[in-house]
């Protein structure tokens, strides 16, 4: 029988780095894991450490590496390309699809490299002037600050969409409209038979964006506060393989998933553990 996979949220990978998790009770979570699943390193939770890093001291700089020690610790470790990718070929089949990195690399491949690199690196000047890539004669070179800019733009556009349904000027999101806006971001003709394989196998990420959005009609939801809202709506993508499972310590991915069959395999870290007891 092929084990399911399982892929670390962000809470997950802070708390046992920082000791809110206790030791002991960390290690039961990774034998557990080690034993039940295939560990995937989600990109979105990878992104949000990086980030994490980046706006951080370089006083503090290996302090601050704690959880992307715990993200790359368990072994065999395989690394998830950015969400949206990941749907297209899991879902359309469509294998060309993908984001190379200035260096040349996939998402995949970039991933494990500069987490590598970043875990060796003594400072972000150093992490930015380059640092040997293991078993290999390559230097790779990674500006922090720059990722932490590029990478979290999208966040903005998000917030503007959500402002403009909250002003009427946007129409709230349907499913075959969505998925058609995601192929496009891509580059690819939003079929309709496309767009409705990829919006029925993104329920979970479809229902989240609904819920965002109904929440953008209260006065008191504010845009700058939840920009990590963003991030969470992505991290659902990857629920689209069925084998996917998502451990996480924030319910609220089970609250704005009511309607989707894939809740289910949104594991809430409070109650995974008792399985371990």
């Amino acid at each position: 029988m092929v084990r399911p996979k399982l892929f670390f949220d962000t809470d997950v990978c802070i708390n046992a780095a920082n000791g809110k998790i206790p030791p002991a009770e960390w290690r039961r979570v990774q034998k557990r894991i080690g034993v039940h699943y295939r560990y995937c390193i989600s990109y979105v939770t990878l992104k949000e450490l990086f980030s994490k890093l980046a706006r951080g001291s370089d006083a503090y700089f290996e302090r601050n590496k704690g959880p992307l020690r715990v993200l790359y610790q368990p072994p065999q470790r395989r690394f998830l390309p950015y969400p949206s990718v990941f749907a297209l070929r899991r879902v359309l089949g469509i294998e060309s699809a993908g984001r190379t990195h200035d260096c040349g690399l996939t998402d995949e491949v970039w991933g494990e490299r500069v987490l590598r690199a970043a875990l060796d690196a003594p400072s972000k000047t150093r992490l930015k002037d380059g640092i040997k890539v293991p078993n290999r004669k390559l230097m790779l070179s990674f500006d922090l600050d720059d990722f932490d800019r590029h990478e979290n733009a999208p966040q903005n556009k998000q917030a503007e969409l959500l402002q403009g349904i909250r002003e009427g000027k946007t129409d709230p999101p349907v499913a075959r409209k969505w998925a058609a806006w995601i192929l496009k971001q891509h580059g690819l003709t939003p079929y309709t038979e496309d767009c409705e394989k990829l919006a029925v196998a993104l329920d979970a990420s479809y229902c989240f964006t609904c819920s965002l959005s109904k929440m953008a009609n209260d006065k008191g939801y504010d845009f700058k506060t939840h920009a990590s809202d963003w991030g969470d709506l992505l991290q659902v993508f990857y629920l689209c393989d069925e084998a996917m499972h998502f451990l996480t310590m924030d319910g609220d991915f089970r609250n704005r998933t009511k309607n989707s069959l894939q809740r289910s395999r949104i594991l809430i870290y409070r109650e995974f553990i008792k399985s371990t007891v």
